[in-house]
């Protein structure tokens, strides 16, 4: 009897004492994680083009607040009907926990004792890809200047932040057999998501579509010999995307086809893209002879080893679906350009 009770205190105490080491060694690892967690980011959440404002309930009821709602709930002048460019949700600072601090665009907005203004951006502080934008100023008027003067800017972060989100995302779902023919034939590379094909391959020219029951995406690539800097102006742009899409792009009866639209002004901005002189066109296009349309943006710009001018433009065709996000699909592709080879491309046959 007794030699079992002794037995019984030994599985015990041996028990105990491995129990002890398993919760030093889970201690262990409990630190090592915390440690390398630093080092990780979950991904960010949050709608597309949507931004999350961190203010107090007092300043988003003032003329602070009414400025930010003007300002990004403000309809792009490229857009047919009225939609903002972002979603806006608003919490106050002590709401400001783990949820909320994965959300892709966050703008901070706080009243602090500081001599001068600060505005600030910070990337995937909590979470990536994020943008995190953070206003502080004594007063109310010195926090409403501050949003005024770098309104544009602020839009203009986010709005990068939701291309690079969705690039990202296509990278993973690249069709290489098809970058790989246009790597070949231009002498530059695009990612093209599942879903893409090839619908006309011509000399100096592209057609990528990927067509759903709702939604159609597509972008046309082609290029011409760069002659002189007229060639960038707007009616030139929009006369030879016309002469393209007139010669290969038909619309679903006979004699039609797509056209630039002649009912909504055109929005033209000199830029840069991938570091050459560029400009950008946001319009709407619609079919000669048939009831049909939807907006489409492009970049032109010069490839100077090569001496040519290179078109990339993305349109969408969503009759009945909102195309403020549809769009940006757009951008994320045509923002995926490089260039793959230094030589001249080649020309289809």
């Amino acid at each position: 009897m007794q030699t079992l009770q002794l037995k019984s205190i030994i599985k015990k105490i041996l028990f105990v004492f491995i129990l002890g080491l398993s919760l030093v060694s889970c201690n262990e690892n409990n630190k090592k994680m915390k440690k390398d967690s630093n080092e990780f980011l979950y991904a960010s959440s949050g709608r597309t083009s949507e931004v999350l404002i961190v203010i107090s309930e007092k300043l988003w009821k003032s003329p602070l607040g009414d400025s930010i709602k003007a300002s990004l709930q403000s309809t792009p002048a490229w857009m047919a009907r009225i939609t903002p460019e972002y979603d806006i949700t608003h919490i106050p600072y002590e709401a400001f926990g783990n949820v909320y601090q994965k959300e892709r665009n966050i703008l901070f907005i706080k009243k602090e004792n500081i001599k001068k203004p600060k505005v600030a951006l910070r990337t995937n502080v909590y979470a990536q890809p994020q943008a995190l934008i953070t206003i502080q100023a004594k007063t109310e008027t010195e926090l409403i200047k501050a949003f005024d003067k770098y309104q544009n800017k602020i839009k203009t972060t986010f709005h990068q932040n939701e291309i690079k989100r969705i690039e990202a995302a296509y990278k993973g779902l690249e069709v290489k057999t098809l970058a790989e023919k246009l790597d070949k034939k231009f002498g530059f590379h695009l990612v093209f998501p599942k879903g893409f094909y090839l619908a006309a391959d011509k000399a100096d020219f592209a057609w990528l579509r990927r067509p759903t029951s709702e939604v159609e995406e597509g972008v046309l690539i082609y290029t011409r010999p760069y002659v002189d800097t007229t060639q960038f102006e707007e009616q030139n742009i929009i006369d030879y995307r016309n002469e393209i899409t007139k010669k290969y792009i038909p619309g679903p009866v006979e004699g039609s086809y797509m056209k630039v639209s002649s009912v909504f002004p055109p929005v033209y901005k000199v830029t840069t893209f991938k570091g050459s002189y560029a400009v950008e066109l946001r319009s709407w296009w619609d079919v000669k002879g048939y009831p049909m349309g939807g907006p489409f943006i492009s970049y032109t710009f010069i490839d100077k080893a090569a001496g040519r001018l290179i078109t990339i433009d993305g349109y969408i065709k969503a009759p009945k679906k909102g195309k403020r996000d549809l769009l940006l699909h757009i951008e994320a592709l045509l923002n995926s350009f490089t260039y793959e080879k230094p030589t001249k491309p080649t020309k289809a046959k």
